[in-house]
Order: C-alpha cells, then sequence, then structure tokens
C-alpha cells in the first residue's frame, strides 16, 4: 500500500490506526470543515513517522498530507479526491470516520472510479473490506500496542509513573501477601494507611526504617489509631519486622523503603490489586500504573503543561481499559474524568473503569446507574473480597447488577 486516503476526525486514534497497521508511502487526510491546528497535525505526522522508521529504518520516511475540502459537499470531495488520485495512483481509502454525507459520498466514488476502500470495525475489532480489498485483508495482524503508544496515537505523552513498579518483581512475594491482607480487611484499612502515613512525617527513621510512634496520634481534631491487629498481619507476612507494642506505643521496622511507599500511601494498594490482577490473568499485552500523561505530547515546562495521572492502564491488541481507583466515595466528577480520557487517549475501543474500595452500587445507587449506563467497568468492594481472578475477569468482560441490592 503506496497512499492511504484518510477522512479526518477528532478522534486520533481511529485517524491513526490504519497508518500504523498498514504502514503506507503515504497517508493523506481529508479534512471537512476547519483544518486541525497545528499541534493536532504535527502530532499525527510525528507518531506515523516514528512508526514508520521504527518498522523500515531511518531511510524510510512516511509522508504526511493534510488536504481540507472546506465544505461537505459531495462534488468538493470528489474534485479533491481526483486531485489525490492523478497525483497519486491507485491510493486506497479508509473509511472509518468522517460525516455520514461524506462517507456516502466517498463510497460513491469509490464505486464509480473504482478505487479500493475499506473500514475498521470496532465492535469487532478488524478491518473490513468496501471495495477491493479481501486479499490484503485476510489474516491482517494487528499490532499489540502497549502503553505508551497508545497515548501518543491518542496525541500525548507517558511522562512517568507517580509510584514506581521498578521494584515490584524483587518484592512481590511479601506484595501478594499484604495485598490478601488489605482485601481481607478493607474495612478498617483507610484509617490504618492514613495513621501510618501521618505518624510517618514525625515518627520514622528513612536511613533505618525504623519505626517509633504513640498509638494515637491527634492533629487538627483528627485522631488517628494504631490497627494492632493489621500491624501484627503485616508482620507475620514479612512487610515489617521487629514489632513491638504496648499501651501506649508502637515500633517495627519497613521491610523497605518500597513497602513503606505502599502502605504509607492511601489508594496505592488499590492500584496494586488491579494491577497484579490484570498482569496475573496473561490476557493483556500491556499494564502500567499511576501513569503522568501530558495531553499535547510536548512538555512546556509544569505550569504551562496540561496533565493527568491514570491510575492503571491495560491494553489488549487495540483495545484498552482506563482505571481509576477510589478508596472513598467517587462522585459524578470523577465519572466524566475517566470516562473523557479514555475516549481522548483510547479511541472508541477503550473502555472506562472504577474500581473502588467502597459498595458503589449500597452505598450510591445513582452513580453505579450512571456508570453501568456510560458502559463503564464497575469493581467495587465486594468484587475486591472475591480476589484477583474475578477482578481480573470484570477488566475483560464486564457485568453490572440490573437492581440496587438489598440490605
Amino acid at each position: 500500500m503506496k497512499t492511504l486516503i484518510e477522512l479526518y476526525v477528532n478522534e486520533q486514534f481511529d485517524d491513526l490506526l490504519a497508518a500504523m497497521v498498514f504502514n503506507p508511502r503515504r497517508t493523506v487526510f481529508l479534512t471537512t470543515g476547519i483544518m486541525p491546528d497545528r499541534s493536532a497535525r504535527e502530532s499525527v505526522e510525528s507518531f506515523i513517522k516514528a512508526q514508520n522508521e521504527k518498522r523500515f529504518g531511518e531511510k524510510s520516511v512516511a509522508e504526511v498530507e493534510f488536504i481540507n475540502i472546506g465544505n461537505r459537499s459531495a462534488e468538493k470531495l470528489f474534485e479533491k479526491l481526483d486531485e489525490i488520485v492523478r497525483k497519486y495512483p491507485d491510493p486506497v481509502l479508509e473509511m472509518t470516520g468522517g460525516s455520514a454525507s461524506a462517507l456516502i459520498a466517498a463510497q460513491r466514488y469509490c464505486d464509480e472510479k473504482g478505487i479500493r476502500a475499506f473500514y475498521f470495525d470496532s465492535q469487532k475489532g478488524r478491518f473490513r473490506n468496501i471495495r477491493g480489498m479481501e486479499a490484503e485483508l485476510a489474516g491482517i495482524e494487528f499490532p499489540k500496542i502497549d502503553v505508551k503508544t497508545l497515548v501518543s496515537m491518542g496525541g500525548g505523552l507517558v511522562m512517568g509513573n507517580k509510584h514506581s513498579t521498578a521494584r515490584l518483581c524483587e518484592n512481590i512475594d511479601c506484595v501478594r501477601k499484604l495485598l490478601a491482607i488489605y482485601s481481607d480487611n478493607l474495612n478498617e484499612w483507610n484509617s490504618f494507611s492514613e495513621y501510618l502515613q501521618f505518624a510517618c512525617k514525625h515518627y520514622y527513621d528513612g536511613a533505618t526504617q525504623l519505626f517509633f510512634a504513640p498509638t494515637t496520634l491527634i492533629s487538627n481534631s483528627n485522631i488517628f489509631l494504631a490497627n494492632r491487629k493489621l500491624l501484627r498481619m503485616l508482620a507475620d507476612a514479612g512487610a515489617i519486622s521487629e514489632y513491638v507494642t504496648d499501651t501506649e506505643n508502637v515500633s517495627f521496622r519497613f521491610a523497605n523503603g518500597y513497602i513503606r511507599e505502599i502502605l504509607t500511601t492511601v489508594g496505592m494498594c488499590l492500584e496494586l490489586f488491579v494491577y497484579l490482577a490484570a498482569l496475573d490473568s496473561g490476557y493483556f499485552d500491556s499494564a502500567a500504573m499511576s501513569v503522568e500523561l501530558d495531553w499535547d505530547g510536548v512538555p512546556h515546562g509544569s505550569f504551562n503543561d496540561t496533565t493527568n495521572e491514570i491510575d492503571v492502564i491495560l491494553t489488549r491488541g487495540v483495545a484498552s481499559r482506563f482505571v481509576s481507583c477510589k478508596t472513598a466515595r467517587p462522585d459524578t466528577r470523577d465519572l466524566y474524568e475517566i470516562g473523557w480520557l479514555a475516549d481522548k487517549f483510547g479511541g472508541r475501543n477503550a473502555r472506562a473503569v472504577l474500581a473502588t474500595a467502597i459498595e458503589l452500587s449500597e452505598e450510591s445507587w445513582a452513580n453505579y446507574m450512571r456508570a453501568r449506563d456510560m458502559g463503564m467497568i464497575v469493581i467495587e468492594r465486594s468484587d475486591i473480597i472475591k480476589g484477583a481472578a474475578h477482578v481480573a475477569e470484570l477488566l475483560k468482560e464486564p457485568r453490572w447488577l440490573e437492581e440496587k441490592p438489598k440490605k
């Protein structure tokens, strides 16, 4: 395929998928109305050229053109397509996006002029033939899109990870035991984590990992209490050592700084639980946790960038999951935020996921219904208690309640 013609839409994933899969010599985007701004055009061009170079080497540089039709009339579309076909004989037209009128006109043009055409069926996750592409589409294999590539297809850039998983492998046995304690004691975990977090600001020695603090701490009318039961469980799991307690104080050593980070960061256990459930399932091609991303793919400095942190991102083929983890009751804004981010960076093959440590269907049925009606996967407390394998199944194929649970 030398020339790919795309009907440009404002969903960059759809605009780039065919170019990524087929790596044509040139890609021509036909736009209607207002031409995409410079940053959007540069983002598309840089992605296509980077993918082409990755596959064919530095000497093979793909060409990218944007041609604006101006209005949506069939005559204008035919005129521009005629110009492209004269300039680049034997092109292929990809008809996934565009307005209904543009798609109808483009199909009519292909029929009249004998131009090959195809589209992407997002429901089935495959390209489908419209005209003359049967052989080329037969047995086509989609690339395994990793998280960084997925975000760049959406016009963004992965800048790093707020909570690194670099030390996860060396601590995996301890982390699994820790997460088992977490999932069995969800009711108590938030307050326990808050106690450790607050106490570590005043009663922790980073050089020796020694923690020595009163069992009761008060700050601005907030009371933080040590949970001896959970501390004993963590000692048995190897997450802490030298555990000693009396009526007034508690002392121990964290296994290491990474385990301390998990125990003192509210919400990190939930992120890790979902992340490891996905990894252990073997279903996903790529997984990343605490992903910090830049919206336009060009860092300008902390005060001039629009950024987000997404708790967990998972990919499988061209499909993806964008997970928001909430230890407290999520509100409507939380639902719309993760839903919008999934659409922006994953396109129509992405699904938003809300993972919460509360029983959302019981505590906020209105928000549960809203998430369900948005097509969002919901993982709530009872799902976490059922274990990682159950959570992984929900990440693959969601299931929703039809009625509010009876107390």
